[in-house]
């Protein structure tokens, strides 16, 4: 009787030590699924902001578009980074000229997470300059970002200017 109590002893033990030993921690939680039709959404509508700000001339509303790390590659123009480097850049290229209309027709739309969206694409830009009309034919790649403060913003473009066309 007594072997048995000292097994039962020994039982009782290895349960409490195992009651007492760490537990693994639980899987992280899974991350959110991508909300693909959404993020095109949110993205289609800041192009749209962007368009407005653009032919209005209104260069605060499109830098409020672009983050603070910006960083743009255009063809025949040195690589712009940082906000207050694009804000003197659009400030300069707006001097003198009106934008008549401005059309971005996205491509292809990726959506990597509900917080970030690359895309290529396509853009037509009339200008006036000088009482001379002209419109650019161009493509484009970008990396667009949701904030912390949830505004999608452009934090990475590559513009590629295919021609310009003088009107007659």
């Amino acid at each position: 009787m007594r072997h048995i109590r000292s097994w039962l002893g020994f039982a009782l033990l290895g349960g409490l030590a195992a009651g007492c030993a760490p537990k693994e921690p639980p899987p992280p939680p899974a991350a959110p699924a991508v909300d693909s039709t959404g993020v095109r959404s949110a993205v289609d509508a800041m192009w749209k902001q962007w368009v407005a700000a653009d032919t209005a001339g209104n260069i605060p509303a499109m830098a409020g578009l672009v983050s603070d790390s910006i960083r743009i590659d255009a063809k025949g123009q040195p690589t712009i980074v940082g906000k207050a480097a694009w804000q003197s850049f659009a400030s300069a290229m707006v001097k003198g000229v009106s934008i008549d209309s401005e059309v971005i027709t996205p491509d292809v739309t990726i959506a990597v997470s509900n917080d970030l969206a690359y895309q290529n694409g396509n853009y037509t830009e009339q200008t006036v300059r000088d009482k001379k009309k002209t419109t650019d034919y161009g493509r484009y790649a970008a990396a667009i970002a949701k904030d912390a403060d949830g505004v999608w913003r452009v934090r990475y473009i590559m513009s590629f200017s295919d021609s310009t066309v003088a009107a007659k």
